[in-house]
């Protein structure tokens, strides 16, 4: 009986270390992990070049795309997801989007971002981000109609949310 209870007491004590030993540090992805960044997009005056410039009743959608992301007007800065399987995202940007108001009639504007999306291997728990290199921006042009007046790239290399990547004139 005595042997019993020694048997069991070494197989607990056994299974409880590798219990313990077998959970590694990287078994959790904790939050402050880096993941895949949005485009960070920050609005301009075009006439002050120096100052910031809401847009107002704000619309964005991805072309091909159901969803489309509404902001508030006093919004001067937005974030935007760009695809990681190819090498463009299409977007449509439409100012003065709600037509209830009786004000001026929604004007839309295509941007298509280039880049080169490039996996990174974060860990087990967390596998892998894309961060998007060489960014580059092309804005449909349709005469005299465009609100946006143009776009600058700030940070070519989308690898965090720290500062703005794009900035927009209008």
């Amino acid at each position: 009986m005595k042997l019993y209870k020694t048997l069991t007491i070494i197989t607990c004590c056994l299974s409880a270390m590798y219990l313990c030993s077998s959970c590694e540090r990287d078994d959790i992805c904790a939050e402050d992990t880096p993941t895949t960044p949005f485009l960070i997009i920050k609005f301009m005056d075009f006439d002050t070049p120096t100052d910031i410039k809401r847009p107002d009743e704000l619309q964005v959608k991805a072309e091909g795309f159901d969803r489309t992301e509404f902001y508030e007007t006093n919004q001067d800065s937005i974030l935007i997801p760009l695809r990681t399987s190819t090498l463009l995202t299409n977007f449509e940007f439409t100012i003065n989007s709600d037509t209830e108001d009786g004000g001026d009639d929604p004007n839309t504007d295509v941007v298509s971002f280039q880049y080169t999306p490039v996996e990174e291997y974060v860990s087990s728990a967390c596998g892998f981000r894309v961060v998007y290199n060489g960014l580059g921006e092309t804005l449909t042009q349709e005469g005299d109609q465009n609100w946006i007046k143009d776009i600058i790239i700030e940070e070519p290399d989308v690898i965090d949310e720290t500062n703005a990547h794009i900035l927009i004139f209008h």
